[in-house]
């Protein structure tokens, strides 16, 4: 059809009939002149459109990592939706399918802020190189990172990757990628060391971008009896905008070493981790770092190695720690009584069987209590509860065993000083337990110390005057059948106790009357006052950070007095679930006015307050070199120790910037 329509014009062509003679000259003017074709419009993809920076907190979107501008792609923060259209009008219009959960949720320059930080994470996560684009060696190098990722987290032996290997093929036999992955003990060893080295060293650098730091010591023993120091750090994440905490080394220390040896141990070790001291703000330490003896020593090295007036603090959160210390003189043979008691029936697998068929309801207490180890005086308001409900049938065995330890346990000035025990034990438990909330800052454990050292001031005060026990009702129902002689006896008791354990706190909190003076961090629009602060405090305030050369000191008075009558920041600090941290975070971030104001509160902020993760740490390193595994070198230690630590899941892990890392 096409050719002989083409045929046809030709035709045409060559018998084009002629014009006639008298036909009219044609006038140039009167030809139309041939239109020029329309202008094709050009694509948003051909118009090569940048991502502009403002668009990310005016418009709440993020760009998708892309290979050229043509392939860019938007993504909204909000709802996680693409944009394929890089125009300032997409990006509008969809913002305003969010405007209500923006006007609700992310109001605040911080909150927009966390919100992208929080997506990018997302989106670098989902970006990374799947398995399948990754070479063959990558892909079995990852896997088992993985493998020691997990075994580490979860504190087994190396020894179980060979086990786990032969679990995977006898269920999936086709899998072979498992096939050829090596999990042996030295390969898992050496991909622990990388993880190590990769996680010490993401914390190295997030230190050094901090604007302050502290440092944590904890000492004690492994299962080989050497003495092991634990180093944590608490920092300013800047890349996810919150106060971070974590493992940063392990030192191995000498059978009995001083105060320098210590120092200049974790000094090295420090330095081989490229930390330096000068941003270092305060120095937190227990064990025996922070003994009398050796702990002025240490602190005083640290102190002469920075530049800067440390903040240094002697805390420890244990119950048993504290009941110890305070009922070394006046319960020590209440204590005694206790332990040889257990003991007494713990030696006889005749006297167990006593207690347990003694025992015939359905409690496992008995159980709990004959398998308690006396060694580690970990329980002991535990071990006082237990052997009340089990009191009874203990003084009938030890009639039998021990009719002299028996009529102790009855006498009634020891029955009176165990039931304060059993009453007043769980409420230092609960000051313990109190004091490990993550989410409180060093001001509210200072506040939650001293509330409860005043509560025993005032029982105190009232045992002392008019001999009320009312607020033990056990022990004060006890003494109400007592003599006044009895009475007096287990009151003088109680308040030895009560006193020497009030001295403890005042010794090692005192450094909790400097912060009580100053509010200003916790509750910066306070309703009373003026937001004055006073001139002695001030002064007070200002020598004691004047060596941090970091700090702008000057105008302080002016910059809080001024932040008070902020209205914007005031509605922000009181929108609920804003913490203390979010609040001068985003006024360190965002409000250049009141930045010197913020950086006091981030120093003071960044203080370690707790030396909950260095023992939780410890707990991990006893489980890691056990009696089974105590051949573990020190290097492989600290490894397998920072490993167990980490908290991501391999999906949430950054294996490609390890990968990168390691080669």
């Amino acid at each position: 059809m096409a050719k002989e329509l083409k045929r046809e014009m030709d035709i045409r062509k060559v018998f084009k009939p002629p014009e006639p003679e008298n036909a009219p000259a044609c006038d140039a003017e009167m030809v139309p002149e041939e239109l020029p074709a329309a202008k094709k419009s050009r694509t948003w993809k051909e118009e090569n459109r940048k991502f502009q920076e403002q668009w990310e907190m005016r418009f709440l979107v993020l760009l998708k990592p892309s290979h050229s501008i043509s392939e860019q792609v938007a993504v909204c923060a909000v709802c996680k939706k693409e944009i394929r259209q890089i125009k300032m009008y997409a990006m509008q219009r969809h913002y305003k399918t969010h405007a209500e959960e923006v006007e609700q949720n992310y109001r605040s320059e911080f909150q927009r802020r966390k919100l992208l930080n929080d997506a990018k994470t997302e989106l670098e996560r989902q970006q990374r190189l799947p398995r399948d684009f990754l070479k063959k060696a990558d892909q079995i190098w990852v896997a088992t990172i993985k493998a020691a990722l997990l075994l580490g987290q979860a504190r087994k032996s190396l020894d179980d990757g060979e086990l786990v290997k032969k679990i995977v093929l006898a269920v999936q036999p086709e899998n072979t990628l498992f096939r050829e992955l090596p999990l042996s003990n030295d390969t898992l060893q050496r991909s622990t060391r990388d993880l190590a080295n990769f996680l010490q060293n993401e914390i190295v650098e997030k230190v050094a971008a901090s604007p302050f730091y502290s440092l944590c010591l904890v000492d004690s023993l492994d299962v080989v009896k050497n003495p092991q120091i634990i180093v944590c750090v608490r920092f300013f994440d800047s890349s996810h905008c919150c106060f971070t905490e974590g493992v940063l080394c392990q030192v191995s220390l000498t059978d009995r070493p001083t105060g320098k040896h210590v120092f200049r141990c974790v000094q090295a070790r420090m330095q081989e981790c490229r930390v330096s001291f000068d941003n270092l703000c305060g120095l937190t330490a227990d064990g025996a770092v922070a003994r009398q003896g050796a702990q002025a020593e240490v602190l005083n090295c640290f102190q002469e190695s920075c530049p800067q007036k440390l903040f240094l603090f002697r805390w420890f959160v244990h119950q048993e720690v504290l009941a110890s210390k305070a009922s070394m003189e006046s319960m020590d043979e209440v204590e005694s009584i206790v332990k040889k008691c257990i003991h007494a029936v713990n030696t006889s697998g005749v006297n167990k069987e006593r207690l347990t068929t003694l025992w015939d309801t359905g409690s496992e207490t008995h159980k709990v209590l004959l398998n308690n180890n006396l060694v580690h005086w970990l329980s002991f308001n535990d071990n006082v509860q237990w052997l009340f409900e089990l009191r009874g049938e203990l003084i009938e065995v030890l009639n039998t065993v021990s009719p002299e330890l028996s009529q102790k346990l009855q006498d009634p000035e020891v029955h009176g000083c165990l039931l304060f025990l059993k009453e007043f034990l769980p409420k230092l438990a609960s000051l313990n337990l109190e004091l490990q909330i993550p989410q409180l800052t060093i001001f509210d454990r200072v506040e939650v110390i001293h509330t409860f050292r005043m509560t025993i001031a005032d029982i105190v005060q009232q045992l002392q005057e008019k001999r009320d026990f009312s607020v033990f009702s056990e022990l004060s129902g006890f003494l109400s059948c007592q003599d006044e002689c009895m009475q007096r006896k287990v009151g003088s008791a109680v308040t030895k106790y009560l006193c020497s354990l009030l001295e403890d706190l005042e010794n090692c909190f005192s450094e909790g009357h400097f912060f009580r003076q100053y509010t200003f961090v916790t509750d910066p629009f306070s309703n009373s006052g003026s937001g004055f602060l006073a001139a002695d405090k001030l002064a007070a305030l200002q020598d004691r950070l004047a060596s941090f050369a970091s700090l702008d000191l000057r105008n302080l008075q002016y910059l809080m007095v001024h932040m008070r009558n902020n209205a914007r920041l005031k509605t922000y600090f009181s929108q609920p679930g804003v913490t203390v941290q979010q609040f001068w975070l985003k006024v360190y971030l965002s409000e250049d006015t009141y930045r010197p104001l913020a950086k006091i509160a981030l120093l003071f902020l960044t203080l370690f307050s707790t030396t909950v993760l260095c023992e939780r740490a410890f707990g991990a390193l006893h489980c890691l070199k056990s009696k089974y595994r105590n051949g573990l070198t020190d290097a492989n230690l600290e490894a397998s120790l920072l490993v167990s630590q980490e908290t991501r899941d391999p999906a949430d892990f950054p294996f490609q910037e390890l990968l990168n890392f390691c080669r």
